[in-house]
């Protein structure tokens, strides 16, 4: 079975707002209904969780029944202190509803609206191929590496990066197999869930993203995607 995860636990403190950033609307509707409604337009997708605050989680669930009113494939759950406590509270449901045996999980930042049924479709595809697998873009700006914040040591061959984006696809046992082997120091490291496979000695296959496929987490990135939504 498929079964993806939309990470949507965050309280919107740091963007300033009185609603999680989730819940901000992009012209009329709020962000995690376009995000959620990217999934559902996927039928191989057998069940979507959400893994939301647990103060918001009944505000979600009414968002749902009015803008995506009769879906039966979407649970929302209770979110953890952070994005990869949510991630592998989703991984647990699941574990605990279906097994871990042949199962493949995509995870999503729940503030990534503009995610696109064909990216995901990728994701699915490449999964199913060769394994782990996340979103990614090539870098457009030169990156400098400073350790100290002060002075540029070093400028990487921009050729060899890549901007991480989400959806991000697992087998899950796989995924689940790799996060019980790191120790809590390495599990403190982790900035995405390709990170838990690289971290445990894995690989991680690359699926082609979109430069519209923004992370939208500070208030010119609403603006810009309240923009974005009347253009597509």
């Amino acid at each position: 079975m498929i079964f993806a995860c939309i990470a949507a636990g965050g309280t919107g403190s740091r963007m300033g707002l009185d609603i999680p950033k989730q819940f901000a609307k992009i012209n009329l509707k709020p962000m995690i209904i376009y995000t959620i409604e990217k999934f559902l337009a996927v039928p191989e997708i057998d069940r979507i969780y959400i893994g939301c605050h647990k103060d918001w989680a009944g505000e979600l669930q009414k968002m749902i029944e009015e803008f995506i009113p009769g879906t039966d494939r979407c649970e929302v759950i209770d979110g953890g202190k952070d994005r990869n406590e949510t991630i592998f509270g989703c991984a647990e449901r699941v574990i605990s509803q279906y097994g871990t045996d042949g199962h493949i999980f995509i995870t999503h930042d729940g503030v990534r609206p503009f995610v696109t049924p064909d990216i995901i479709r990728d994701n699915i595809i490449t999964c199913k191929e060769h394994g782990s697998c996340g979103t990614y873009v090539a870098a457009t700006d030169t990156i400098a590496i400073s350790p100290d914040g002060k002075v540029v040591d070093n400028v990487p061959d921009r050729s060899t990066l890549y901007n991480a984006q989400t959806p991000q696809t697992f087998r899950l046992d796989e995924l689940v197999s790799a996060y019980n082997s790191l120790d809590d120091n390495m599990k403190k490291s982790i900035t995405d869930t390709c990170s838990v496979i690289t971290l445990s000695g894995g690989s991680v296959r690359i699926v082609k993203g979109d430069y519209k496929n923004i992370k939208i987490t500070t208030i010119s990135d609403l603006t810009a995607a309240k923009a974005l939504a009347y253009t597509k």
